[in-house]
């Protein structure tokens, strides 16, 4: 499994137009074959900062994703919306194939 986190500074006050000018290619990665999620979380301590979590089966189908044509043309109308450059976390854990339970709770 591959898991990436892509962190989005947006320009202030559009994190609510930015989510629905993503909507498309969100719903077109999610039906990706291979996807496992992909979802945005909005900061609870900055609003204009935006959390893209995702990930996907393996190596071999995050390449399909980068390679898809929606994946091609960015956020669309989104894109104008961010701020500065994303920081993005990638974390290839081929032993993993999803969520597990958490021992503590």
């Amino acid at each position: 499994m591959i898991y990436i986190t892509v962190k989005k500074k947006l320009k202030p006050g559009t994190a609510d137009a930015y989510l629905a000018a993503s909507q498309a290619y969100t719903d077109a990665t999610r039906a990706e074959p291979g996807n496992k999620f992909y979802e945005h979380y909005r900061s609870v301590d900055d609003p204009d900062t935006i959390l893209t979590i995702e990930a996907f089966d393996d190596a071999a189908a995050g390449e399909a994703h980068v390679n898809s044509e929606h994946f091609q043309n960015g956020d669309g109308d989104a894109k104008q919306y961010i701020a500065e450059r994303p920081d993005i976390m990638y974390i290839d854990a081929a032993d993993r194939d999803g969520w597990d339970k958490m021992s503590e709770f």
